[in-house]
């Protein structure tokens, strides 16, 4: 099993990644190319595309290979993603960059992150499964599907390519899944859906363990501080334009600043404020992409007191002014 291999980025923009318990330290290819503007669409928007056999809502939403090019064009968000590449190639938009997804390559994206798959190949033969943070907890019951790693890491993008022995292994376990969906009258369908699914997570986090020297002293269990880090990434998901302050985040999760800084810090080695501050560059970069959209307007949106706090924060963060930013 090997990494897919550095890829040079050919944009400007940095590359903001939220990802939960695999952690591969490793770079990816960025290509240009045009993106598909639609709405953002999240996992019960994409639900209605498919037959009721693939999902139940709110919960899951598997797409097997017959009906993967479904998602072409769609901008999706608010949803966990698993992709798992069994033969061909995509390039998929996510967070503003271009990446290339080749044969037997895995993706997790997680619910703040927003990706549109833009192309497909003709051999294209691919996996999509989404899921809830609620249906994962129910269905894991606190297990730690993986290596102990940082729960969540900003500046990385972790894409795995696996053996074929190993992307047939997940197949399997995603075809078990498929089957207990599609059988609608089935009594214990739901609990079934949970138990294979607790198996294809198993079966990854075996995967991973392979990249492990000491596997035996990863924890088996998702400690409080990993789920203390997923609602805190799910409240900047959902408040990052209005909410500055990561006193209004501890406020939420009845925690003090201190304490939930202290957490932050040691799940993904980052400040409670880097996180947020990266959120909001990310969007304002987004904006600006868009001549339309006015540097007083994105000020607003985003809640900055006025466009002059706003170019200070922006430039800070970047070294560049957003109008040097928009010329670049």
């Amino acid at each position: 099993m090997s990494i897919t291999p550095p890829l040079k980025i050919i944009s400007k923009t940095p590359i903001y990644l939220v990802f939960n318990f695999i952690f591969i330290k490793s770079e990816l290819y960025i290509f240009a190319n045009e993106f598909f503007f639609t709405d953002f669409m999240t996992q019960k928007d994409l639900s209605a595309l498919f037959s009721p056999y693939r999902f139940v809502e709110n919960l899951i939403l598997i797409i097997p290979p017959a009906d993967f090019r479904k998602l072409e064009g769609y901008n999706i968000e608010g949803t966990r993603i698993f992709i798992l590449i069994c033969n061909g190639c995509l390039q998929l938009d996510l967070n503003g960059k271009v990446y290339e997804m080749k044969t037997h390559d895995f993706l997790d994206i997680m619910e703040m992150d927003k990706i549109c798959l833009t192309s497909f190949s003709n051999d294209l033969q691919a996996w999509c499964l989404s899921i809830t943070f609620e249906f994962a907890s129910e269905s894991l019951k606190n297990l730690r599907p993986g290596p102990h790693r940082p729960l969540i890491d900003i500046s990385q993008i972790p894409v795995l390519n696996f053996s074929a022995k190993e992307c047939k292994t997940l197949e399997k376990q995603l075809i078990l899944l498929e089957n207990s969906l599609f059988d609608t009258k089935h009594v214990y369908r739901q609990e079934l859906i949970r138990l294979y699914f607790r198996s294809f997570s198993l079966e990854l986090g075996n995967i991973l363990f392979t990249r492990e020297k000491d596997p035996e002293k990863t924890p088996a269990h998702i400690g409080k501080r990993d789920f203390v880090t997923l609602d805190f990434i799910k409240l900047i998901s959902k408040h990052f334009a209005t909410e500055h302050t990561v006193k209004f985040y501890a406020d939420n999760l009845c925690l003090s600043t201190k304490h939930l800084t202290r957490i932050i810090k040691t799940t993904t080695g980052k400040t409670p404020h880097a996180i947020l501050y990266q959120k909001i560059m990310h969007e304002a970069m987004e904006m600006l992409e868009d001549d339309k959209i006015t540097i007083g307007q994105i000020a607003e949106d985003l809640h900055f007191s006025d466009q002059a706090a706003f170019c200070k924060f922006f430039k800070k963060q970047l070294g560049m002014t957003p109008t040097a930013y928009r010329k670049r």
